[in-house]
Formats: C-alpha cells, sequence, structure tokens
C-alpha cells in the first residue's frame, strides 16, 4: 500500500492512472473504486481544492469514456464518478480544514441526510419510483424465466418479492452504501498520508473518532419516532446515521485492542463476524460510546503504562 501511495504522489499523471483504472475495474469489483477515491482524497489532502478538481477532471471524462466504449454507455461511470467522487473531495477539504475525522464523520451525517432528503425530492415518494423500476424487472424476468426451467421462475418470485419488501427503504439503502465507499476511500486516503508524511499520526487519530452527543441524540430520536410510527424516511434517515454510528464502533474496536495489546488475530476475527453477526451490535456500541466514553473508562494493560 505505501508503494500505491508514493506511486500516487509521484505527479498528477500518476495519480489520474490509478484514479483511471481502479475506477474501470469497478465493474469487476466495486470495492476497488475506494482505491480510485483513496487517490483523489491524498492528494487533495495535500494539495488542497484546485488540485483534486483538475484531477476530477482529467480522471473523469477519461473513465467515462473507457466505459462507454466497454459497455456501450458511459453514463453508469458518470453517475458512479458523481457518487463517489464529488462528496469525497467536499469531505476530504473539510479534513484539511478542521484535522479531525471526528468533524469530517460529522459533516458525512449532513451529506447523507442531505442526500436522503434528494431522493424524496427529486423522485417524490421513492417507494413508487423504484416499484416502477422494479415492475419492468419483474415484466423482464418473466419473459427469461418462461424460457427457462420452472425453478427458475419460483427463484425469480422470490427474489422481486424480496425486493418489494425493500423498495421503501431503498434510499437510505443507496445512500448508506455511497457513503460506506466514500468513507472508507477516505479513511485509506489518510492513512497514506499518514504512512508518507506523518507515520504516528493515523492511529490516534482514528482511534478517537467520535460523533458526539447531538447526533447520537438525533439517532435515538429518529428510532423511537420510527418505531412508533413507521414512516419510512425516518427509518432511511436512521440507515444512514446507522453507518457512520457502525464506523465509530469499529474505531472504538480498534482502540480498545490497541490499549488491551490484543493480537490482530481478535481484530481479523472481528471483521469476519462484522456483516454476518455483529453490525448492529458495533453501531450500538459506537451510540453507546457517545455518553460511555468507553476509550477512558478501559484502562491499557500494565506493559503500556
Amino acid at each position: 500500500m505505501k508503494a500505491l501511495a508514493t506511486f500516487v504522489m509521484r505527479g498528477r499523471s500518476a495519480t489520474v492512472l490509478v484514479m483511471v483504472v481502479s475506477a474501470m475495474l469497478f465493474w469487476l469489483f466495486p470495492p476497488v473504486l475506494v482505491v480510485s477515491g483513496a487517490a483523489l482524497a491524498l492528494v487533495t489532502l495535500r494539495r488542497g481544492a484546485i488540485e483534486g478538481v483538475l484531477l476530477m477532471a482529467l480522471a473523469g471524462p477519461a473513465a467515462v469514456g473507457l466505459t462507454g466504449i466497454a459497455l456501450g454507455t458511459p453514463w453508469p461511470m458518470l453517475e458512479v464518478l458523481l457518487i463517489g467522487w464529488l462528496p469525497l473531495w467536499l469531505l476530504a477539504l473539510v479534513l484539511r480544514a478542521t484535522v479531525s475525522l471526528s468533524r469530517t464523520f460529522q459533516a458525512a451525517a449532513l451529506l447523507g441526510v442531505l442526500g436522503v432528503a434528494g431522493f424524496y425530492a427529486v423522485l417524490g415518494d421513492p417507494a413508487i419510483w423504484w416499484g416502477r423500476v422494479l415492475s419492468q424487472w419483474e415484466q423482464e424476468l418473466m419473459v427469461l424465466a418462461s424460457i427457462g426451467q420452472e425453478a427458475d421462475r419460483a427463484m425469480l418470485e422470490q427474489l422481486l418479492a424480496l425486493l418489494k419488501g425493500w423498495v421503501p427503504f431503498l434510499p437510505g439503502q443507496v445512500v448508506s452504501a455511497a457513503l460506506l465507499l466514500v468513507l472508507l476511500a477516505l479513511i485509506l486516503g489518510r492513512w497514506w498520508q499518514a504512512v508518507l508524511f506523518n507515520p504516528a499520526g493515523f492511529r490516534p487519530e482514528f482511534h478517537q473518532v467520535r460523533l458526539g452527543r447531538p447526533l447520537a441524540t438525533l439517532m435515538l430520536v429518529l428510532f423511537g419516532a420510527a418505531v412508533l410510527s413507521g414512516w419510512p424516511l425516518l427509518i432511511n434517515f436512521m440507515l444512514v446515521l446507522g453507518t457512520l454510528y457502525t464506523l465509530q464502533g469499529i474505531a472504538l474496536i480498534h482502540a480498545v485492542a490497541f490499549k488491551w495489546q490484543l493480537s490482530p488475530a481478535w481484530l481479523l476475527l472481528f471483521y469476519l463476524l462484522l456483516i454476518p453477526l455483529l453490525s448492529q451490535w458495533v453501531m450500538a456500541l459506537g451510540i453507546a460510546d457517545a455518553w460511555a466514553d468507553f476509550r477512558n473508562r478501559i484502562k491499557p494493560r500494565l506493559s503500556q503504562r
């Protein structure tokens, strides 16, 4: 990773190359988009807003053009880059100005809430819009299934029924997924910056990520209101804020593991269990940390004192 970060900082052409190649690899393995964003974040953090804009102006058309050649239409890549690069550039500027991941995460919360509100402002009721899309998919898939076996048709019907159940909450899920990729790219870019220019700087900054009590209180209020009303808008807001508190919980786990000098194998096990079993608990831990302040309550091992 350090070699890649060094290559990114060699010059504008190297950065553009990394951004374009990793953006194109998105179509084969979507998480690779994090590398593209990390390159943008690293250079923006080091050289400022104008350099970040120049990189997007150079790498964006190249990635969009190559996508047009490969897929026959450039628009999917344009949408991906607008969602992935612009918020990341803005958050990198916030981090550059505040030198605080906590403040930057708070700004990310605002962007996420605005993203969900934007769905409703542009589409009206997103459930109706997504319902129309799924109806079109249903017609197309049933035509394909009619050519195949009856088992394929039953499986497609079950899949569509599941998707229809998710329809009211798709705005929150889409925004949460986009925000997660953006924040992972920003964290990776910040880590690269520390590796190259401040080797001891990233760990304490990441370990101290806290979103604050006001946002945690808002999360609890939204949870209570969503349970009582069942209003999808509130649940979509919760999905976005829940992603941020999951990241805070992960930062807390790293801080505790460092204080207790746990083996990296424990962190590996934690990540293996995070998605299937622990994500909700980690989110709850992040919210509780707003009041409990576990980092200061947990004492390091004697060998570290």
